[in-house]
């Protein structure tokens, strides 16, 4: 089983839910990575979808132009990366049913060991995947 991938955001978040910390207090995850989810803008309906795994399941949503332009204002501060169309097809690996093995799937990328949003966002620099904001730099502070 497998497909071929579309061009996604992909955004790295804080969780909105501490619902299971108790479960996996030992899991301290960098602030800015604690979730991750991704967007696609889909030119036939001119509207963003909005794809996450969280633990309820499978969240699809199709993104009205101001729900989408909140969404990217409360993603501002954190990071998005734009993982590009790939025209190869991708095997389905058997890996633990997470937000982050989610995304993987769905942008095709696979490296066994990555477990945290975090080592996603660190896996997908080094693969040359590029970031989706230019922030620009004032002489006071960087803006980030």
């Amino acid at each position: 089983m497998g497909s071929i991938q579309k061009e996604w955001l992909v955004y790295f978040s804080d969780a909105r839910t501490v619902r299971y910390a108790k479960w996996i207090w030992w899991w301290k995850p960098k602030p800015g990575f604690r979730h991750c989810g991704a967007l696609h803008y889909d030119t036939n309906v001119e509207k963003w979808l909005h794809v996450e795994f969280n633990h309820a399941g499978i969240e699809t949503t199709i993104l009205s132009p101001i729900a989408a332009e909140n969404l990217f204002d409360k993603l501002y501060d954190f990071e998005i990366l734009i993982c590009p169309k790939k025209d190869d097809w991708h095997l389905m690996r058997i890996k633990e049913l997470s937000c982050v093995s989610f995304i993987m799937r769905l942008i095709g990328f696979y490296r066994w060991w990555i477990i945290t949003p975090y080592q996603l966002y660190c896996a997908l620099l080094k693969a040359g995947y590029s970031s989706f904001w230019q922030k620009r730099e004032t002489n006071a502070k960087k803006n980030s």
